[in-house]
């Protein structure tokens, strides 16, 4: 077993899929932990907003939080209906293309890949920051934990998801129980100081701004970012997988929304004011069960929710990327399955990325919290409007009453989503969001790039005309010679069965004796189908002199064709393979661009010592 496969485990037969696919429970852990660390400051983002305009504004932290979580209820009938539409995954990139077209599709993915890369960063950080805030001597290492987390992600999703979902279960499982124990228990605890109930409903004196609202509205809507995951993940579910993965969809809708609305609720009632020093959850868990252990578990467990939300994007940002290359918008290689049956290069270039932006920014991405909802939510709109349409075109499936609820779900969900983008843009370009409107389009137009690319190709080898016969090339093999050796005559031996005309090709440098290679070649006296052709050279390097000879044979005999065979030298160790083959790897760099010219490498594998 080599080191590849000691990391990420033996290879699975394509038999074995099933038994690396994950249920509901498992699904859970691996999709939501995006969606559920959003409790950590999803509150606390609301009441911030609000507390700009008097500690009396802070009352519509309740409004707000009742309105996205009907936000939310739209989001997961709506990508239910998705799942049942599109059981092979995608979300909202495959119903809008299906549905508004390429433009919305390319928007959608676009923008999801953004927020996945996105959220690694972020997420792993702020579990990272986190740990560093309690443990102060870690903080020289933030870059290097942070970093390192990644790649813990990364090893454990290449192992398979099955393997990150047992490993993130006991943290996710508890956190869900701790934040609705504390939700319960805050709510019937007795309080003197707690509000009356009718206060609840009632709005309190003194006028607060549009604006404000809309701004506290879009700052808690990151509350919902990881809704998604799960319609673009479809096919990790076991079979059958649309059915599980509506289930795990209507879990994540319940505990989110319950858990999200408790804590506004309960954060009114114990009048908890934002803090620099504190988290809103902090001080609700110190007002309802002290400074004791639940106090300190919830701490840590919340650090934990954090920095393994990161791992909802190892899951959806593989899957979707390779809806995407199917659709030649992506490259191929993340078409690609590894050993363990996942999307491996996609794993490993979203790890890649996530890393450089990690390190870019010195393990401080507190910049790219405001990308947070645009990407996300910008999909959110395209998938609500899609539906919206989708059942419009297809009215005369539904029931009336259907078609009213499921369009004007969608419109309305489309509007509150596109009203979170569009607020999010103004009030928080300065402070980052102009990243995502330049990556953005720069993203959609790489990815047409890609595709007029794919196109281009396949129109050049695309064969109409079947009279088009396969007709023998006369070849010509040169030898790059540099002495007579047992790697020389392997070369000129593979060359000779390969081509009726053999050129050994050596370059006599200036501080070389003349001739002296030509009496050696004589004296040896090789197989007289081996022409030897000799090239002076007055300067050091003998590239320039291979690629002209080899250039001029070309344009001597262009209906020939030309085959350089480059010997390499196969060693035992890695770090031996930067002692040899400089040159042939030059050589194959330059002609691998010549026209009616072919590299051919011919190793020689190194015995006895």
């Amino acid at each position: 077993m080599n080191i590849w496969h000691a990391l990420i485990g033996r290879p699975l037969k394509d038999r074995e899929e099933q038994a690396v696919r994950v249920g509901v429970i498992e699904g859970l852990s691996v999709l939501a932990p995006d969606a559920l660390s959003s409790v950590a400051y999803g509150t606390q983002e609301i009441l911030i907003e609000l507390q700009r305009a008097g500690i009396t504004a802070l009352w519509y932290v309740l409004p707000i939080s009742a309105v996205i979580v009907v936000l939310l209820t739209f989001l997961v009938i709506s990508y239910r209906q998705i799942i049942r539409s599109y059981p092979g995954g995608g979300g909202a990139y495959v119903i809008g293309r299906d549905t508004l077209g390429a433009d919305a599709s390319l928007i959608a993915g676009a923008a999801l890949l953004i927020d996945y890369t996105l959220t690694v960063a972020v997420s792993v950080t702020a579990g990272v920051a986190a740990v560093v805030a309690a443990f102060p001597v870690l903080t020289p290492w933030t870059v290097g934990l942070s970093v390192a987390i990644v790649i813990v992600l990364a090893i454990l999703n290449l192992r398979g998801l099955r393997e990150s979902a047992r490993a993130f279960a006991l943290p996710t499982y508890l956190f869900i129980f701790m934040i609705l124990l504390m939700a319960v228990v805050g709510l019937f605890k007795p309080l003197p100081e707690a509000p009356p109930w009718h206060s609840y409903i009632t709005p309190p004196l003194g006028a607060v701004g549009l604006f404000v609202v809309l701004r506290a509205f879009s700052s808690g809507s990151s509350a919902l970012t990881g809704i998604e995951a799960i319609s673009n993940g479809v096919p990790i579910f076991q079979e059958p997988a649309p059915t599980r993965a509506r289930t795990t969809l209507l879990l994540l809708g319940l505990f989110l929304g319950s858990m999200f609305l408790g804590t506004s609720i309960i954060s009114y009632r114990y009048h908890i004011i934002p803090s620099a020093n504190t988290t809103v959850l902090q001080q609700l868990a110190a007002d309802i069960f002290g400074r004791g252990i639940f106090f300190y578990g919830l701490s840590f467990v919340t650090m934990a929710i954090l920095a393994i939300a990161a791992n909802t994007s190892f899951a959806g940002f593989p899957q979707l990327s390779s809806i995407m290359a199917r659709d030649q918008w992506m490259p191929r290689m993340f078409l690609s399955r590894g050993d363990r049956l996942v999307y491996q290069n996609g794993v490993i270039i979203l790890a890649l990325v996530a890393i450089i932006l990690i390190v870019g920014f010195g393990g401080n991405t507190t910049n790219l919290i405001p990308l947070y909802a645009i990407g996300v939510y910008l999909s959110f709109t395209i998938a609500m409007l899609s539906l919206a349409v989708k059942t419009w075109r297809n009215r005369t499936q539904f029931s009336k009453r259907a078609v009213i609820v499921l369009v004007g779900m969608g419109l309305m969900g489309a509007t509150l989503t596109a009203l979170v983008v569009i607020v999010s843009l103004i009030t928080k370009f300065t402070q980052g969001a102009w990243i995502v409107a330049l990556a953005l389009p720069l993203l959609i137009w790489g990815m047409r790039k890609i595709r007029r690319h794919y196109r281009a190709v396949a129109d050049e080898l695309r064969v109409t005309d079947y009279s088009l016969k396969p007709v023998p090339a006369k070849i010509v093999a040169v030898v790059p010679v540099n002495s007579i050796n047992r790697l020389s005559i392997k070369s000129l031996s593979v060359a000779l069965g390969l081509a009726e005309e053999v050129v050994a090709l050596h370059v006599v440098r200036s501080q070389e004796p003349p001739h002296q290679f030509e009496e050696r070649w004589e004296k040896w006296n090789p197989d007289p189908r081996i022409k030897l052709a000799v090239v002076p050279t007055q300067y050091r390097s003998v590239v320039r002199p291979v690629v002209r000879y080899v250039d001029l044979l070309s344009h001597q005999n262009p209906e020939n064709h030309v085959v350089i065979i480059l010997p390499e030298l196969i060693v035992r160790y890695v770090w031996e393979h930067f002692l040899h083959n400089q040159l042939a790897l030059t050589l194959e760099t330059v002609f691998i661009f010549r026209k009616n010219v072919t590299v051919m490498i011919m190793p020689y594998k190194l015995q006895g010592y």
